[in-house]
């Protein structure tokens, strides 16, 4: 948990122009990449995006300087956004149960240099929230990775994957999965390895005395079709260290791990087993991966992606979010 930059706590306008300067391909009469469909706009800085019953679309907002964060519900068939609810904070997670109650990831404070509150909340249809589960009180109690709390950021729960009878939390300041059962029940289920290959993780010095390495971010979590979870990462301290993990999703082992990538903020897995990541820093595009093959999408600052309805979404830091099409991957 060693201290880490402002990767996925804060997002600078700098930052976001600077990735929108990635070359596009050939674009159709809208601008667009002729790949790329609009379906949802009026966001303001979508982290993640989940489906809901029916048509519709939550995203969870932290804001930018065209509004206010929260938790927006769009309908796809009408092309309408409205507010569920905001005024929660750092709200980077969202997911759906299955009888359409709204989960997200809230924390007060800032998720680097600490926070007051940090909790898995749930939002009915009528805007009413409750806490789920509180993650900061968890760390500070069990501390999962063993490293100096003192020194460091404990805890920023940033995105939420809705199960049957339980809800798994990716927290990207405590390096770890956690499992929330129905009853509030809270465990362990997966502490991430300190990484050590690279240039500058190979030599990063640590919080704790004779360790080094960076730290792993996870930053979304999906459940694939073969059952297994998937979770993208990066690097606390190196911009080449993207990830995505295949976890056992009973006992939190970790059986796979992709590396090489640029940083990744949010993954997808389609009914066929191929996966999706979205780049949000540095590089605008979509990742997918279909057994060895590794191609790629341009797509403007995608923060994540999100498979269903027989499409792939991605969510955009600009705030809209694309169909993007088979064919704009190469």
């Amino acid at each position: 948990m060693r201290r880490r930059t402002t990767w996925i706590s804060t997002l600078s306008v700098a930052a976001i122009a600077a990735a929108t300067l990635v070359a596009a391909p050939a674009a159709s009469g809208n601008g667009l990449p002729r790949y790329l469909d609009v379906v949802a706009s009026g966001l303001h800085g979508p982290t993640h995006i989940a489906f809901g019953p029916g048509n519709t679309l939550y995203a969870a907002n932290i804001g930018d300087a065209g509004g206010p964060g929260g938790i927006t519900r769009s309908d796809l068939k009408k092309r309408t956004t409205t507010l569920l609810v905001g005024d929660l904070g750092f709200s980077p997670g969202v997911d759906v149960q299955g009888n359409g109650n709204v989960l997200i990831t809230s924390s007060l404070g800032d998720p680097e240099t600490g926070v007051s509150a940090a909790r898995l909340m749930k939002v009915n249809a009528a805007g009413r929230t409750w806490v789920q589960a509180d993650t900061l009180a968890w760390e500070l109690k069990h501390n999962p990775d063993g490293q100096n709390q003192s020194v460091d950021s404990t805890t920023n729960p940033y995105s939420v994957l809705a199960l049957p009878g339980r809800t798994i939390v990716a927290d990207a300041g405590a390096n770890d999965l956690l499992e929330v059962r129905a009853n509030g029940a809270v465990r362990t289920l997966t502490v991430f390895p300190v990484i050590h290959d690279g240039p500058v993780c190979s030599a990063k010095p640590e919080n704790d005395p004779g360790t080094f390495g960076c730290d792993p971010v996870p930053t979304d979590v999906e459940l694939g079709p073969d059952g297994f979870l998937y979770v993208s990462g990066l690097s606390a301290e190196a911009e080449g260290q993207g990830r995505i993990y295949k976890v056992d999703a009973t006992t939190g082992d970790i059986v796979r791990t992709w590396t090489g990538f640029p940083p990744l903020t949010g993954i997808a897995v389609a009914p066929d087993g191929t996966i999706y990541a979205a780049t949000l820093f540095f590089d605008s595009s979509v990742i997918r991966i279909q057994g060895d093959t590794v191609t790629e999408a341009f797509v403007p600052v995608p923060s994540d992606v999100e498979w269903g309805h027989g499409m792939l979404l991605a969510a955009s830091f600009a705030g809209v979010v694309y169909s993007v099409g088979a064919d704009g991957f190469h």
